[in-house]
């Protein structure tokens, strides 16, 4: 059986690898660790723990975005500190005109789910401690509550009636 230590890196297809450079670096505050510019292909990482952890292969302007409800990646999620740094990457998505797909806080975490420049879903979430759990009554893995400090944003069940999610 094969046992990994973790997930190392996820690589995406993008139509347009300097928009998604600057998406990725001025938005997620990611270190751009190498490119390769004969394959179109940039590597990033956050904090420079690893030489990459997601990286982006640009297969052109022409190419079709992801469809709902094909098989493929659903989205990639970027850990945050606590409830503080993951409000302070909420104003600044709005600040950056970033769509928000939606807001949900899980019982185990607190995220937020939006899309990059060519509609891969991504999101940003803190673990909720260990207190604000065993507060919770039922659903403290899959709660479905939206965050309380985006009341304009949808509900996890808003987005998945409106069907922006899968």
């Amino acid at each position: 059986m094969i046992t990994p230590d973790r997930i190392g890196h996820v690589v995406i297809k993008v139509r347009d690898l300097e928009r998604s450079k600057k998406f990725y670096m001025d938005v997620l505050g990611l270190q751009l660790m190498m490119e390769l510019p004969k394959l179109k292909m940039a590597f990033f990482a956050s904090n420079g723990r690893d030489h990459h952890e997601i990286a982006c292969a640009e297969v052109g302007a022409d190419a079709p975005g992801p469809q709902a409800r094909q098989v493929g990646l659903v989205h990639i999620a970027f850990r945050l500190r606590d409830e503080d740094h993951l409000r302070a990457a909420y104003k600044e998505l709005k600040e950056k005109n970033v769509p928000i797909v939606f807001t949900v806080d899980h019982g185990i975490t607190k995220s937020i789910y939006f899309r990059d420049p060519d509609g891969n879903q991504l999101e940003v979430y803190c673990d909720n401690p260990p207190e604000y759990i065993a507060k919770m009554k039922e659903n403290r893995y899959m709660g479905m509550d939206k965050l309380d400090f985006t009341p304009d944003e949808p509900s996890i069940l808003e987005a998945f009636k409106a069907n922006t999610v899968l």
